[in-house]
């Protein structure tokens, strides 16, 4: 059987980490989100670090969750599988809300839980033959965490389109969603996901963690006074001197 692997770097503001179940298209078991979203906070926690690319290895962004997987969740009672996919909405969260952004280039395709796991990246650029599908429904499944994180980012119609139909849709329309950043040229994927994370780690002192942090708390609380702090900070520290 084959096993996931992750590997982690770090090279002054950029953080690299890297998920590899290429062999199982990048399908998920408990244990392999675990890993990986462990090793996205433990770089991040580095202060240095302002930016984490996150590279999903071979054609496929993520398959969705490993279908060996299904018979062992079955066989628990209600209360511990409704436990595990709280979990698993848990782990998406703390990527979510991570103290940098996290930059992943996406291709291929993006089934089930890849969507969910697409919806916590903070950009997302996709190639432009991208397709994304929620298959569940044909398998007499429902949804679970990602149907909450639909309803949140997606129009109603779209939503239910991708809930009740099961079919694949394209990487403009997730862009026009609002569940990517960017679409792109296959052949310009890397290299504009190499310039983004250039940008973001070229920016002064801990500016990229501040104003993600900023967004954050203003999407949480709905108000700007988190807004207002951050630019106070900031202005602040320009008045003493600070980055220029």
């Amino acid at each position: 059987m084959s096993q996931h692997e992750i590997h982690s770097a770090t090279h002054g503001p950029l953080g690299e980490v890297r998920f590899d179940h290429s062999g199982r298209h990048n399908c998920f078991t408990e244990a392999a989100l675990a890993d990986l979203v462990a090793e996205l906070e433990r770089v991040a926690a580095d202060p240095a670090v302002s930016a984490i690319r996150l590279t999903m290895a071979g054609p496929t962004f993520c398959s969705g969750w490993d279908t060996r997987e299904f018979a062992a969740l079955a066989q628990r009672s209600g209360a511990e599988l409704e436990a595990s996919l709280r979990a698993s909405d848990a782990a998406l969260e703390r990527i979510k809300t991570l103290p940098v952004p996290v930059i992943a280039a996406v291709r291929g395709q993006v089934t089930g839980f890849g969507v969910g796991l697409l919806a916590s990246l903070h950009l997302a650029v996709l190639a432009d033959d991208t397709t994304a599908a929620l298959p569940e429904i044909a398998y007499g499944i429902s949804p679970a965490g990602i149907l909450g994180t639909l309803l949140d980012r997606l129009p109603i119609a779209a939503a239910q389109r991708m809930l009740l139909t099961g079919l694949p849709v394209t990487a403009t329309e997730l862009h026009a969603w609002g569940l990517a950043a960017q679409v792109v040229p296959e052949a310009r994927l890397d290299a504009t996901v190499a310039e983004t994370v250039e940008r973001l780690t070229g920016y002064p002192g801990g500016i990229t963690r501040t104003v993600l942090q900023a967004i954050q708390a203003c999407s949480a609380t709905g108000t700007s006074d988190p807004a207002y702090a951050a630019a106070v900070q900031t202005l602040g520290s320009l008045g003493a001197g600070g980055r220029r």
